[in-house]
């Protein structure tokens, strides 16, 4: 597999994962009580939310790098990038993705 396709499935899965910590803190947020621990440490949450905006956008550049270096199709680029925002199923999208590069590499190249 290429360097960037290594760095898409590391970056998927840190994306991936810190959308799981963004979700945990906005919905510790709404369900507790004032003066709770997810309430106290709405700053912490706020710097990963800006870091985890911040992986997103990198990871749809090497979505679109892996997408014209691969050809892909314009669906499969889309759908691979909406599905990165859905927590649990970013990481369903990130093997598919995976599955389909590796098959590309396996495969025997035209004459």
């Amino acid at each position: 597999m290429s360097r960037i396709a290594v760095a898409y499935r590391i970056l998927a899965w840190v994306v991936g994962v810190n959308l799981l910590v963004v979700f945990a803190g906005f919905f510790g947020k709404i369900l507790t009580e004032p003066g709770s621990w997810w309430r106290r440490n709405q700053d912490v949450f706020l710097v990963i939310d800006q870091v985890h905006g911040l992986l997103f956008m990198v990871l749809l550049v090497l979505i679109a790098l892996l997408s014209s270096r691969h050809r892909w199709k314009p669906a499969f680029t889309v759908t691979t990038m909406l599905l990165a925002t859905v927590p649990f199923v970013s990481f369903w999208a990130e093997r598919r993705t995976t599955r389909v590069l590796r098959a590309e590499a396996d495969a025997p190249s035209a004459p």
